[in-house]
């Protein structure tokens, strides 16, 4: 979808797509010679259209005003200087309505594509947001647990029983990259979701919210407890085999942790304690 996301992008392969089948045609006619003042005239037609494609009615609309004057100005020295004129009266009233008519169908078409262009940006934008698992890790991701984080708030406000929320993030993910390439970080993402699905609880709810974060809604679990996962999950992941198993590498991680507490005001603030701890996080 992203290629219809760009209007001119895609404007400008549709005329070239047009500039190809103009040529096809001239080409099954045997190249006709055309008179050079209706080739300029032509190529005026081409350059509102063009204009009216990509600016809007408005700008084509401009120009053909420009374009109308000129025709008329060279007409006119036609009939009194130069003493020549090679175009017919039927010719002349011709081009003179082909000029807004190229501006004003070209922009309903631009408006029209702009339409079209907006409603697949807003199909798009909805579809997003309908997926839920992430394709790598096959966690949930940030749409969902935004939702389960709040309905885990909403049922400890009401039975008072202890959760806490758990981030992990890689650290230099971003280079990692870089060195080892998406294949190997994906293997690296993949290991630490099959570590989290391996050692934590099913209970306890498991997300990948950003490129390098995941989070855990740890239900049931007191506060004294969380430095246990955390130990747990770094262990087992401080140092990470490359999938072609030729080197081992140590991993970065960062934890941050906040814990319910009936003084808060909503799940909002979890994420912003969790956050904050994991910004200062030190190993």
């Amino acid at each position: 979808m992203g290629f219809y996301d760009k209007k001119r992008t895609f404007l400008l392969y549709q005329g070239l797509l047009l500039l190809f089948a103009m040529l096809l045609v001239f080409y099954a006619a045997d190249f006709p010679s055309i008179p050079v003042v209706e080739l300029v005239l032509l190529g005026c037609t081409l350059l509102i259209a063009a204009s009216g494609l990509i600016y809007g009615s408005l700008a084509s609309l401009a120009l053909s005003l420009v374009v109308l004057f000129l025709f008329g100005t060279l007409l006119i020295w036609q009939e009194f200087v130069s003493a020549t004129n090679e175009m017919s009266l039927w010719e002349i009233v011709l081009w003179m309505v082909v000029f807004p008519a190229a501006a004003l169908i070209s922009g309903t078409f631009s408006k029209w594509m702009a339409g079209v262009l907006a409603e697949n940006r807003e199909l798009k934008e909805k579809f997003q947001s309908l997926v839920t698992i992430d394709e790598v890790t096959k966690f949930d991701n940030q749409n969902r647990f935004q939702l389960h984080l709040e309905e885990e708030f909403k049922r400890t406000q009401r039975t008072n029983s202890p959760f806490s929320l758990l981030l992990i993030k890689v650290k230099y993910l971003d280079k990692f990259e870089q060195l080892y390439g998406v294949k190997e970080k994906n293997h690296l993402l993949r290991s630490l979701s099959s570590i989290l699905w391996d050692k934590l609880r099913i209970t306890d709810r498991k997300f990948r919210i950003a490129d390098d974060t995941f989070a855990v809604i740890l239900t049931h679990t007191e506060e004294e407890n969380t430095a246990d996962v955390i130990r747990k999950v770094e262990g087992m992941l401080k140092h990470h085999q490359l999938s072609n198993q030729k080197r081992d590498i140590t991993v970065t991680l960062a934890f941050g942790v906040a814990h319910y507490q009936a003084e808060l005001l909503d799940f909002t603030e979890m994420i912003q304690h969790a956050q904050s701890d994991l910004e200062h996080y030190v190993q």
